[in-house]
């Protein structure tokens, strides 16, 4: 039984450590996050209910990201596969873009609020379910939907600006 709580564990904590580099977090400090988020969730592993493992280990691994960056803005460094990714998902365009627009969308990105960009990258990149994104962020899940709609729109704003 410790062993699979062991697997899963650290299974959860890959993907914590993407949405860290993700979100611009250099790969060291995301690495150390991480594993500070690790030792808590296990000393803290009694009072862990196995299906909010994953809510856990962002909410610690976010607020040692806040403590140590003194919630500086997140700049998210994103892959052109990331790009179409986040494209198709708001329907932006059906066909596959040249890398100057991926840049386009990437610098639209970035141009958002931090909490649009983060619940961007929860849904569509780390593919968090609602309830997931809602039991990270502290809020309900109709909150969630309502800001990723926002999110959403304000995205295309952007990339129809550029």
């Amino acid at each position: 039984m410790k062993r699979q709580w062991e697997r899963y564990l650290l299974q959860e904590a890959k993907i914590v450590f993407k949405y860290l580099i993700k979100i611009g977090v250099a790969k060291e400090d995301a690495e150390d996050i991480v594993q500070e988020a690790i030792i808590k969730t296990i000393g803290c592993l009694s009072q862990i209910e196995a299906n909010k493992l994953r809510a856990w280990l962002f909410k610690v691994a976010l607020n040692r990201y806040y403590t140590i960056y003194n919630k500086k803005k997140i700049q998210s460094y994103l892959t052109d596969e990331d790009i179409q990714q986040l494209q198709a998902s708001v329907n932006i365009e059906e066909q596959l873009i040249s890398r100057e627009q991926n840049e386009q969308l990437r610098l639209a990105l970035l141009q958002l609020p931090q909490q649009f960009q983060q619940l961007l990258i929860m849904k569509y990149f780390m593919d968090l379910s609602y309830k997931e994104i809602a039991s990270i962020i502290d809020h309900s899940e109709n909150h969630v939907r309502t800001y990723l709609q926002r999110a959403r729109k304000a995205l295309r704003k952007k990339w129809e600006e550029a």
